[in-house]
């Protein structure tokens, strides 16, 4: 045997070792009962709207007539905000795919002031060719009272403002506005001024006709390829400008790009938090059909800038396992402290189907080496496999959050793609072996309309970590395993008992409420952060913020105790279609009531100023006012 075939036997022995070596292990008796103890939920059905007809397939362009069912297979988006300013973030904004509508409803009814309603763009340009993917919730006119943007298939964004009167009005993001598809977006502030910002990745090109009927044409396209495709849609940043006349203006920014290759990948997720401590944040997208990308933001006040961040393999890594080589079909994202250490992973959504397309989710660890990002290297390793995250089913949204107080993460996540009684495996794995010139045309695709099936007995998936560090799927001992196709995961306590609860928002079908029901474990610290232009104070959770506040987007708070760094930040919108509240929450498991911990509190004001706080924490939610200028 050659010592080049030697090589490259024993390159592909080793992989296939740690795979078998790392195969799940499985829980004792006692495990499961401990753990089944351990969480407790109450399932809520989330009702329709009202009597608009309900459909289960949209109508598409007549090029993807024969795949409506795949076209039609995102949408559902869920959102917890606090808008009526009650000082909870029990505010649900809801993209009902079955109706096509964006509701706004109350998850806890019983503290409700408002009727649950309909968020239409009256005035604005909205037909049949248009559909709403998910939201996110800002105070974009600086009123001090929060708004909503809707982005969309089929146009670009709208802002709703909030009235004195508790009504939304639309308003376009752009003037006029233009045809994108939208799968995802967040907020932050992106360049550093002290403004926030937002980002919106679009998923087919702009001025395609997917959602039209009636259209004529013959250029619609799909991917070009199933692992390496970059004829999606654009990535925008839109920079704060000013608020004139109560109305946020932005610009686009057609410079980001300059520096790095242009990206046109079929994006579904993005990401945002600041992984290196410079109070900027990075940027991840989660691509179907292709490489995820990471980026370093190098950014200014007023002029964007990013360094590409990649992954170096190592001997013992399958290539496309490395951050930013992967072949794989990005769904989510989500930046948190997995293990603890103080510093920001990324926890990815893939397809993990077994027997069907067994790639692998990503549990990327930080390992803390930023001097490397200057050479372009991510300081990212994946170990999904070592923790058990790296399997499920055909993955969307994904969460990290401790739904128990005992200071462990759990990863939550979405899943399944299409339920029907024809199994669609063989044609799909058919289709991905075709020439790239050929999938790209529509009409080479084989039938994937309603009644086909891909992943369509899957279910919400629970993943708990084992005394022995591994993590396994609970979702059946804890009641969560109920069948659905779900899309969307948005995670806040909507109580304000310091227990955290989500809704996971289900495509074409109902989708759910759960709420935290688990009593006797409730040490937990609780921060709402605010800029705010009175003076900086803390103060309990009943507090009902007055004066010109607004959110933080991206600001981090970090603590030690017992030997462990806890770090947090407020998520601007990381994810698929599913959007946290602001809040920042620790699970404190055997904290004493009685102590406080230092804490180390960091945020951009509104002046572009960097800044760095010292506060004390207490058990319970506290509301912090940060200087804003």
């Amino acid at each position: 045997m050659s010592y080049k075939i030697a090589s490259t036997f024993f390159a592909l022995l080793i992989p296939t070792f740690f795979y078998f070596m790392t195969m799940p292990a499985s829980l004792s008796e006692s495990e499961k009962e401990e753990l089944r103890n351990s969480f407790s939920f109450e399932v809520e059905q989330l009702p329709l709207f009202n009597d608009k007809e309900v459909k289960f397939v949209r109508e598409v362009h007549p090029n993807y007539t024969h795949i409506s069912a795949w076209i039609s297979s995102v949408g559902a988006a869920a959102t917890i905000a606090d808008l009526d300013a009650d000082g909870r973030n029990n505010d649900l904004i809801q993209v009902e795919t079955r109706t096509n509508q964006v509701i706004v409803s109350n998850l806890t009814p019983d503290h409700s002031t408002y009727a649950s309603f309909e968020l239409i763009p009256h005035g604005l340009d909205y037909d049949y060719t248009m559909a709403p993917m998910g939201s996110l919730v800002y105070d974009f006119n600086r009123d001090s009272k929060n708004d909503i943007l809707v982005y969309y298939w089929g146009r670009s964004p709208v802002i709703f403002y909030q009235t004195d009167s508790f009504q939304f009005e639309a308003t376009e993001l752009l003037t006029p506005y233009q045809v994108w598809f939208s799968n995802s977006a967040l907020l932050n502030d992106f360049d550093g001024d002290g403004n926030v910002d937002i980002l919106v990745s679009n998923y087919f090109p702009e001025n395609s006709k997917v959602l039209d009927p009636f259209a004529t044409d013959n250029d619609q396209v799909m991917q070009h390829s199933m692992s390496r495709a970059n004829n999606g849609g654009s990535t925008y940043f839109l920079l704060f400008d000013s608020v004139v006349n109560q109305r946020a203006n932005y610009h686009i920014d057609n410079n980001w790009q300059k520096d790095i290759p242009k990206l046109n990948g079929w994006t579904l997720a993005v990401a945002a938090a600041d992984i290196d401590g410079d109070m900027l944040p990075e940027i991840y997208l989660a691509n179907d059909f292709g490489p995820d990308q990471l980026f370093h933001n190098l950014s200014t006040p007023g002029k964007l800038a990013f360094k590409s961040l990649k992954g170096v393999r190592q001997i013992d890594d399958i290539r496309s396992s490395v951050l930013g080589k992967d072949s794989f079909k990005g769904m989510g994202a989500y930046f948190g402290d997995f293990n603890g250490d103080g510093l920001l992973d990324i926890y990815v959504s893939n397809i993990a189907d077994d027997f069907a397309l067994e790639e692998s989710h990503f549990l990327f660890i930080n390992n803390g080496n930023f001097d490397l990002m200057a050479k372009g290297v991510a300081p990212f390793k994946n170990y999904s496999e070592e923790f058990g995250l790296s399997r499920s089913s055909w993955g969307w949204d994904c969460k990290l959050a401790d739904f128990n107080n005992d200071g462990a993460i759990e990863a939550l996540q979405a899943t399944g793609f299409l339920k029907g009684d024809k199994k669609k495996w063989a044609e799909l794995q058919e289709l991905a072996i075709t020439n790239d010139e050929l999938l790209a045309k529509p009409k080479f695709w084989p039938n994937f309309q309603p009644g086909s099936d891909l992943s369509g007995d899957s279910k919400l998936f629970f993943f708990a970590q084992s005394k022995e560090g591994k993590y396994f799927d609970i979702s059946g001992l804890v009641n969560l395993d109920r069948p659905s196709i779900s899309r969307a995961l948005a995670v806040s306590d909507i109580d304000n008992d310091g227990m955290l609860d989500f809704v996971v928002a289900n495509q074409w079908e109902d989708s759910y409420l759960y709420k935290n029901t688990l009593k006797g474990n409730n040490s937990f610290i609780g921060v709402k952060l605010f800029l705010s232009d009175s003076i900086e104070n803390i103060v309990k959770h009943n507090y009902v913020l007055a004066g010109n506040t607004s959110l933080p987007y991206g600001a981090t708070v970090t603590f030690e105790h017992n030997n462990k760094t806890y770090t947090h930040y407020i998520d601007g919108g990381n994810g698929h279609s599913g959007k946290n509240s602001p809040d920042i929450h620790f699970g404190m498991s055997g904290f004493n009531a009685k102590d406080s911990v230092a804490a180390i509190v960091k945020w951009i004001d509104q002046t572009g100023k960097r800044n760095t706080r010292n506060i004390y924490l207490n058990t319970g939610w506290q509301t912090i006012l940060l200087p804003s200028n």
